[in-house]
């Protein structure tokens, strides 16, 4: 059995329930962990590098890592 449906009645139904299919849609992607598309750029990568670098150097002068092993340590996370 098929159903027949005006083009105007689809419209319709589509627009009353458009706002709430676009709630439930942003309120999904707010739970994803949006995925970088682009490669970085050498020089924001290298940038990037560097504070991580400095983060680490402070994080071990200030004695918030502790290694353990040659290859394990505990880092003090604030």
């Amino acid at each position: 059995m098929t159903r027949k449906i005006d083009l105007s009645d689809l419209q319709r139904s589509i627009e009353k329930k458009k706002a709430e299919a676009e709630k439930q849609i942003l309120k999904a992607k707010e739970k994803e962990r949006v995925i970088r598309t682009r490669p970085r750029d050498p020089e924001e990568a290298k940038i990037l590098d560097e504070l991580s670098i400095l983060k680490w150097q402070r994080a071990v002068a200030d004695g918030k890592i502790r290694y353990i092993e040659k290859r394990k340590w505990y880092y003090e996370f604030d």
